[in-house]
């Protein structure tokens, strides 16, 4: 029996797609259908989000969780095929982490501002260093405050200052009350120890994308990843970190047409 929490549309070569934090697989939806005539589209809630199911043992949380359940989908729906993997900030480091593990699978990954903030503490670039402490203490505060606090700071980082508040107040309660994944993600983010050296095994295409009015944590991570793969394209938007969401204009033409031309 497969859990719950993913859709799949179209025939074709299978392409995962893998959401951000305080999100869901609808996110992706909209490209989903625009590439469904040509992929199979697999479209995965992450644990504690939309359909899937709550962390269940959050002491011993880690990406592992995530990724385990991942390949567990991916066996029943498409065994032994290879895949194109599409993920945004969370589930683009979790999608980097099942692409290190598991390079011969991937054939292509499109990642928008990944955030595997853990490469920058095990880099051997002081300002690295020095960014990953920064993201260190803001987990860590999140995690210190209340719900609600910790809501409108994470929300407010990224989407800038007064975004939180200007919410309906139901969205406000949803995403308080998920903040507590949000905490997890966290820790699953720093637990992971590969470093930079590791992506070399990706030997598939990559497309990465960062926003050019993102945080500059975000933006550093980008492009130092991209500086690490093999077969690589760069790609700046006009946008900030959740620009799949806000501006998916500009991000979903640039995937479907890597997508198809890989």
């Amino acid at each position: 029996m497969i859990e719950q929490g993913f859709t799949v549309s179209g025939k074709g070569p299978a392409i995962v797609f893998l959401h951000s934090s305080l999100s869901s697989s609808k996110q992706w939806g909209n490209l989903a259908k625009q590439l469904s005539s040509s992929f199979t589209c697999i479209n995965i809630d992450l644990l504690g989000y939309g359909k899937a199911a709550i962390v269940n043992d959050a002491e011993n949380y880690n990406f592992n969780t995530e990724t385990s359940r991942i390949k567990s989908i991916l066996k029943a729906l498409v065994p032994n095929e290879k895949y194109h993997l599409v993920g945004h900030s969370c589930g683009g480091a979790i999608g980097l982490k099942l692409a290190v593990e598991e390079p011969d699978n991937i054939l292509s990954m499109t990642l928008f501002e990944p955030v595997a903030f853990h490469l920058l503490a095990h880099s051997h670039d002081a300002h690295h260093n020095n960014l990953a402490l920064k993201v260190k203490q803001f987990a860590e505060n999140i995690a210190a405050i209340n719900n609600k606090e910790g809501a409108e700071t994470f929300v407010d980082f990224w989407n800038g200052k007064g975004f939180y508040s200007n919410l309906p107040s139901k969205i406000q309660s949803i995403m308080a009350k998920d903040i507590e994944k949000v905490k997890l993600d966290f820790i699953g983010i720093l637990h992971e120890t590969y470093n930079f050296e590791a992506l070399k095994k990706i030997q598939s295409p990559c497309l990465i994308i960062l926003g050019q009015h993102s945080q500059e944590v975000s933006q550093v991570l980008s492009r130092a990843i991209a500086d690490s793969l093999n077969i690589v394209e760069l790609k700046a938007v006009q946008s900030g970190h959740m620009a799949p969401l806000s501006h998916p204009n500009l991000v979903e033409p640039a995937i479907f047409s890597f997508i198809k031309n890989v």
